[in-house]
C-alpha cells in the first residue's frame, strides 16, 4: 500500500529531516516528458514508475501543462465566453493541424525539455484517436531527427493494464538513453 511507504515520512521532524541522509541511489534512471492523447489510465503511469521512468512533465490533452494559467476576465463579456474563447485560442490538441500549430506544439514541447532537462520524449497515443496518431507519428521522427532529442512512439490500448508489451518498449527506450549518455562520456545517472 503506498500509504504504508508515506507513513514514516510524515511522522518525521524538521529535525529529523536534517539529520536524514540522502539515498544512495537515485530511483530514477532518466527523465522524460510524456506527449500524448488524454490520459486517465493510472496504468501507464505505473508503467512509466517500475521501468525508473521519471515523468518530468506532460503535455497531455488534460494533464499538468497546460491547465493551470491564470484566465484573465473582462466585465466586457460573459465569463463563460471568455473561458471558452481562451481555451479556443490556446489548445494545443492536434485536432488543429494548421503548420503553424504543428510546429507551436513542437516548439512546446522541446521547450519543456530544456526547462525540465528531460533526456527524451514519450509519445503515447490512444489506439483511434486519429489526430494523436498523426502526430505522434510525425513527431516521433522529427524530434528526433531534427531536435535531436531521443524519442519513443507508443500506440497504445485505451486501458493498458498488465501490458507486458508496453512495459518492454518503455524499458528498452530508459536503457537506449542509458546507453546513450555512456557513449557520449558521462555516467549514468
Amino acid at each position: 500500500c503506498p500509504t504504508a511507504l508515506i507513513l514514516p515520512y510524515l511522522r518525521e521532524t524538521l529535525e529529523d529531516l536534517r539529520k536524514r541522509k540522502a539515498d544512495d541511489v537515485n530511483p530514477w534512471r532518466k527523465r522524460v516528458v510524456v506527449v500524448g492523447s488524454e490520459l486517465d489510465d493510472y496504468a501507464f503511469s505505473e508503467i512509466l514508475e517500475n521501468c525508473r521512468c521519471y515523468v518530468a512533465a506532460d503535455r497531455y490533452c488534460f494533464g499538468a501543462f497546460p491547465g493551470r494559467q491564470q484566465i484573465v476576465l473582462n466585465d466586457d463579456e460573459p465569463a463563460i465566453d471568455q473561458v471558452c474563447k481562451y481555451y479556443l485560442e490556446s489548445n494545443q490538441c492536434p485536432r488543429f493541424m494548421s503548420q503553424e500549430k504543428i510546429e507551436g506544439r513542437r516548439d512546446y514541447i522541446m521547450k519543456l525539455v530544456e526547462e525540465y532537462h528531460a533526456d527524451g520524449i514519450i509519445y503515447e497515443q490512444a489506439k483511434f484517436c486519429d489526430f494523436w496518431g498523426y502526430e505522434r507519428t510525425l513527431n516521433t521522427q522529427v524530434m528526433q531527427e531534427e531536435y535531436g532529442v531521443p524519442t519513443l512512439g507508443i500506440d497504445r490500448e485505451y486501458v493498458v493494464r498488465g501490458s507486458g508489451q508496453l512495459s518492454t518498449r518503455v524499458q528498452a527506450f530508459m536503457e537506449s538513453l542509458e546507453i546513450k549518455k555512456i557513449q557520449k562520456g558521462g555516467t549514468q545517472n
